[in-house]
This record gives structure tokens, C-alpha cells and sequence, in this order.
């Protein structure tokens, strides 16, 4: 059972609803007939629909005030929000038709047609309902069934001659304009129902996956877990089952491709170390389809990310202690005598394009300082690169790929590590997964003197062990290839820190580190250490 929806929202937007039902049959009377006095009671309507949206705005920004952001209420006042400007925006589609001039250039038989279109349209504002107490979802299915139908008739409406062709090409983009705004209103209209994780385009996902759970296989709901950069869905699966009450899931959507991949990633973690990689539950990939997803037990525990920003250390440091334990286990079980090489430059390379979009002026092209050229950014990486093909890992592990602080989790009550995201899993050096753990810890936005003490710390001790398995493997490579791929760690973090301040340190370090492994003589290359205090410190 979801959360009452506030009633104040609810009244204002069906009366925008109705409102925009009235601009439809304006607009149908206006295409079959123009005349200035309809077009003028359409522009008329303008201030009232603009005053209706305006109410919605104004009752939704009041109520979520007392929710809690992200959560189930706040997530359907929102949604609600969204199908109103989506009604507006219909309403002012309408209202555009009197400004095409070339409407009253078409003849009869071809404005009766888009009428008819027009009408197909607006009858489908009536399934644009929000039941108070309870998901309905069949509304906005319906509506998404309706969309390739209108869509087919009017590609297929006229007689292919092309007679009128230029005069209709207006009209036409303007209903494509509404199917599309349909289209979008039907996605929010199962979000509004139904939760924002949820559309047109992965119901079915999402059926199939709920079907794994539970023969009743539309009784579920959908709570976001996240919102991703790649704007694929991770959200939690609930269903009902008759044998032991609600069943919990995360399912995951995405690119069939990185779904593919993730299955393939855990299934070889389930192979080297079974005890760190969740269960997949189901999956489900269409051939050629573009839409993939996959249905995994829910884990218990909390990220490292969320333990330490909310100041949780005693956990935090549990965690780190258990997670020494686990990859020692883990880089002993999977090694492979094939030496490794991350190809760290090359990963910077492919992703300085999108590093510099985000702070251009970061990363210098040239320098002088007191008369001296220093080497651009880009210079420092083609001198790396071919350093670093001679300081290959003297072994190969099974790695993440993709080892920061929100891909942890930790349960407290088990002493239990686990690992989520899998999809980048290879054979690699240990130094990746341990450079990109170090980085994402830094660049957290924790900036006061005590806890920032707390998190270097974690850092030191990360470096310390690894540092002692280095030595126990002869890897005596091994500070200065973590100084390579935490140049590139830090350097390509930069893209996702908003403060130019901080970002600029994370710059500093990267070409500091880059420039110190220039300077190296390779024959003495075990002799080097990481200068771990002056990297991480503020």
C-alpha cells in the first residue's frame, strides 16, 4: 500500500486535466474549420491552464517539504508534478495549431483527418488517472497500446501523391510533437502509479523479473535505489508471495550488452570467490533488443560510501579490516603466473576528452616557471606510457574493475563483504582495484579536519597491507605502478567533482605523480615508495 497522495495536488491537477481535455476539443473544431474567433478562445485559455500548473507546482513544493527526499511519497508528488507540466505542455501544442498558416492552405478532406488524429489524442487524457490509495498501472499501458496505433495512422493517413505535402509538413511535425509528449505522459503516468523506476519500456522487464518471485506476477512494487550516470534503472523488487509474505529483490536494467557482460562477470566471481557476489535470480535479454535486465538477491548491509558519510567509523573500520582479509583470499585464490599489465595511460588517454569538458582549464597545456618549461598534462602521459609497459604486475587476480566506495557493501551483523557491479570483472593487476578504492575514498565530500583524518587513515591502512602482500609476491614494481594508475585515478575523478577548488588538488596529484615516475631511473626502480603522506593529506 503506498502512501495517500496529498488531496490539494490531486484536485488542482485534474482540473488541469480538464482544462487541457477543453483545449483538445477547441483545437478539433479549429483544424476542421479555422476561424480567429476559435483561435482567440484558445489563446484565452492560455492564463487559466498556466494558473492550474502553476497550483500543482505550488502544492507539490509544499508537500514534499515534510517527506523524505527520494522516498515513496516525495517520489509520487514529483511524478505528479511531471504528468502536470506534461498536460501543459499538450494544452500549449493545442494552442500552437492557430499559428500554422498553412492549416487553411490543406483541404477539407485532409483537415478532417488530423482532426480525427487530434481527437485519438485527446481521448487518451481520460485515462490519465491517479487512484489515491493504490497503484493502478493499467491506465498508462493502455495509453502506450494507443500510441503506435495513432502513430501508423498517421504515417499511413494521405494518399502518397504528395499533393500538399509542403503545407501539411507543419501539421504533421506538430502531431508527432503530441504523440511524443503522449508517449512521455504515459511513462510518467506509470511512474506516478507506479514508482519512478518504472516506463513503457521496461514493464515487461520488470514483469518477467517479478515473475521469477512470484506466480502473481503483477503483484509487486518498485522503489529507485539509484539514480546512475548511465541512466540505466537499479531499484528494489518487491512481491508478494503466498508462502512467506514479501519477497526482496534488486533488479537492475540497462544496456543489453552490460547486462551481458555483468552476468558473465559474476559467474566468474561465483567461480574464484562465490562468497563475495550476490546471486542472480533471473535475467532477461532480448536478441537484438536494447534493453536488458537482471534480478539479484537483495543484500543485506550498507556501502562504504554510506558508512562514511554518515560518520559511521567504527563500522567503517570493521569493514576494512574484513576486506584486507577477504582480497588477501581472493588475490591468493585467483593468481595466475600471466604478468598483468592495466594499460593505465591508455585508460586516462580515452577519457581526458570528457575530463577536460567538465574543467577545461585543469589539466595545462604548457608551462614556465622561472624560465623553465615543465611538460603539459599530455606530455607527462606519453612519457608514462612506455615506462609503463616495463613494470608489468609479476601475476595476474581476479579484479573488480571498478572498486569504489558505493560498490562495497558491508554486513555488520555477519562480518560479510560483498561486491555489486560486476560487469567490468577481469584477470588484472591488484594495484587497479586498489588505486580506484584509494581515489574514490579521497574525493568523498567530507572536508572537516577530524573526520578527512578518519579517511586518510582507512587509506594508510589500505596502502600498508597491500603494500606487505606486495613484498610477500616479490612484486617489487609495485609503488610505482599504484603511482601511475592513482595518476590516472585522480586525474579522471576530476569529471565528477563539481568544486573547481577540490578538483584542482585531485589535478595536482595526478601530474605531481605522473612527473615523479618520469623521473625514475628503471634500474632502480624497487627502490622507489610512494610518497603516501604528501598525496594524502589536506
Amino acid at each position: 500500500m503506498r502512501q495517500r497522495i496529498n488531496t490539494s495536488i490531486l484536485e488542482h491537477f485534474y482540473f488541469l486535466r480538464f482544462e487541457v481535455e477543453n483545449h483538445f476539443e477547441l483545437v478539433e473544431v479549429y483544424v476542421t474549420q479555422p476561424s480567429e474567433s476559435l483561435a482567440q478562445r484558445l489563446i484565452n485559455r492560455k492564463g487559466y491552464r498556466n494558473t492550474l500548473l502553476e497550483k500543482v507546482e505550488l502544492a507539490v513544493a509544499m508537500d514534499v517539504q515534510r517527506r523524505k527526499v527520494d522516498g515513496q511519497g516525495f517520489q509520487q508528488s514529483k511524478s505528479l508534478e511531471r504528468l502536470a507540466r506534461l498536460l501543459d505542455q499538450l494544452g500549449q501544442a493545442c494552442l500552437e495549431f492557430t499559428a500554422i498558416k498553412a492549416l487553411k492552405q490543406l483541404p477539407d478532406k485532409s483537415r478532417k483527418e488530423y482532426t480525427k488524429l487530434i481527437r485519438l489524442v485527446g481521448k487518451s487524457l481520460k485515462l490519465v488517472i491517479i487512484n489515491i490509495d493504490d497503484a493502478n498501472i493499467r491506465q498508462g499501458l493502455k495509453i502506450g497500446r494507443r500510441i503506435p496505433k495513432i502513430t501508423h495512422r498517421l504515417a499511413t493517413a494521405f494518399a502518397p501523391d504528395n499533393s500538399g505535402a509542403k503545407n501539411s509538413a507543419v501539421v504533421d511535425f506538430q502531431l508527432h510533437r503530441m504523440i511524443h509528449l503522449l508517449s512521455e505522459l504515459a511513462d510518467a503516468l506509470l511512474a506516478a502509479n507506479f514508482g519512478p523506476a518504472v516506463r513503457l519500456q521496461n514493464y515487461k522487464q520488470l514483469q518477467n523479473a517479478a515473475h521469477a518471485m512470484t506466480a502473481q506476477s503483477e503483484e509487486f512494487t518498485v522503489e529507485r535505489l539509484a539514480l546512475t550516470r548511465s541512466g540505466s534503472t537499479i531499484a528494489t523488487l518487491k512481491a508478494e508471495h503466498a508462502a512467506s509474505g514479501n519477497r526482496m529483490a534488486v533488479y537492475k536494467e540497462g544496456e543489453s550488452q552490460k547486462v551481458i557482460e555483468e552476468l558473465y562477470g559474476v559467474d566468474q566471481w561465483k567461480r574464484v570467490y562465490p562468497k563475495v557476489a550476490p546471486t542472480v535470480l533471473s535475467h532477461h535479454v532480448e536478441q537484438g533488443g536494447e534493453l536488458g535486465s537482471m534480478v539479484i538477491e537483495h543484500l543485506p548491509g550498507r556501502t562504504l560510501e554510506s558508512l562514511l558519510l554518515n560518520g559511521q567509523w567504527k563500522s567503517a573500520k570493521q569493514l576494512m579490516r574484513t576486506l584486507q582479509r577477504t582480497l588477501r583470499k581472493i588475490w591468493k585464490s585467483s593468481r595466475t603466473p600471466e604478468p598483468a599489465q592495466a594499460e593505465y595511460m591508455q585508460q586516462l588517454r580515452k577519457r581526458m576528452p570528457e575530463t577536460r569538458h567538465t574543467h577545461p582549464t585543469l589539466f595545462n597545456e604548457h608551462q614556465m616557471i622561472c624560465g623553465l618549461p615543465r611538460p603539459s598534462f599530455d606530455e607527462l602521459i606519453d612519457r608514462v606510457e612506455p615506462l609503463e609497459s616495463q613494470l608489468r604486475a609479476p601475476f595476474s587476480v581476479l579484479i573488480h574493475g571498478d572498486f569504489n566506495v558505493d560498490n562495497l557493501i558491508y554486513d555488520d551483523l555477519k562480518n560479510r563483504i560483498y561486491f555489486i557491479d560486476l560487469h567490468r570483472a577481469s584477470y588484472s593487476d591488484y594495484v587497479q582495484d586498489l588505486s580506484v578504492l584509494m581515489a574514490s575514498i579521497y574525493r568523498l565530500p567530507i572536508m572537516d579536519a577530524g573526520p578527512r583524518a578518519e579517511l586518510m587513515a582507512l587509506i594508510g591502512q589500505l596502502y600498508q597491507f597491500a603494500g606487505r602482500f606486495a613484498k610477500e609476491n616479490s612484486d617489487t614494481s609495485f609503488d610505482a605502478r599504484l603511482a601511475i594508475a592513482l595518476g590516472r585515478s585522480f586525474a579522471t575523478s576530476t569529471r565528477f567533482i563539481y568544486d573547481k577548488p577540490f578538483a584542482t588538488r585531485l589535478a595536482l596529484r595526478a601530474s605531481y605523480l605522473l612527473e615523479a615516475v618520469t623521473l625514475l631511473n628503471p634500474a632502480n626502480i624497487e627502490k622507489y615508495r610512494l610518497p603516501l603522506e604528501d598525496i594524502f593529506s589536506d
